[in-house]
């Protein structure tokens, strides 16, 4: 049985502004770090055997206040990383609805639709987090990990994992720092819980 612990990274300064980040690197803000600290205090608590994060700053802090907690190294993965948006990362959506009116509305509708010039494509970003996934249960089948990442890496997992359509109108949603978890235990997806943030009360 692996159990994964599922960490969104804390508040960045773009989170706090309500820009699209995609794979921009932006840092944590205060609160961010704050966070950081508070998941890192809960996941201290538990046995694990190894930290994974996405390179992106936002996340790597976040993995790291989680691993000094914890004494053990962070291993960085490139797959994690959030989706690539394109020409549109770093835009409000105010902006984004002012300077591209029409993708705004197309995008409301069906994201993924939506040719954004310089975006990833929506195929191998779901096979980069699959692939990374998978890899790592493989490599610890009965050990419990942190993967420290971003909504749209999580929210693509668990869409493939329950067999929903792969596109970014998905039914979950990850706050900042919030813990999910989820098991695989031969071949079988369990989740245990989804986005709890008790430690942030």
């Amino acid at each position: 049985m692996t159990l994964l612990h599922l960490v969104r990274h804390g508040r960045s300064l773009w989170n706090a502004t309500g820009r699209i980040q995609g794979q921009i690197d932006i840092e944590l803000d205060e609160i961010g770090l704050q966070q950081a600290q508070r998941i890192a205090d809960r996941l201290g608590r538990e046995p694990l055997t190894a930290i994974y994060s996405s390179p992106l700053l936002r996340a790597r802090v976040t993995a790291e206040a989680i691993a000094a907690r914890c004494k053990l190294p962070v291993n960085l993965d490139a797959r994690l990383m959030e989706y690539d948006f394109g020409v549109i990362g770093g835009m409000t959506w105010t902006e984004l609805a002012a300077s591209h009116p029409e993708l705004a509305n197309r995008w409301l509708e069906d994201p993924w639709a939506v040719p954004v010039a310089g975006s990833e494509e929506r195929a191998h970003f779901a096979a980069r987090v699959m692939a990374a996934m998978q890899d790592i249960c493989a490599r610890y089948p009965t050990e419990q990990v942190a993967i420290v990442a971003h909504g749209g890496t999580f929210a693509v997992y668990l869409a493939a994992m329950l067999g929903l359509e792969l596109n970014r109108r998905h039914p979950f949603h990850f706050g900042n720092t919030s813990l999910s978890l989820v098991e695989m235990r031969e071949g079988v997806f369990h989740i245990h819980s989804l986005n709890s943030t008790c430690h942030l009360s």
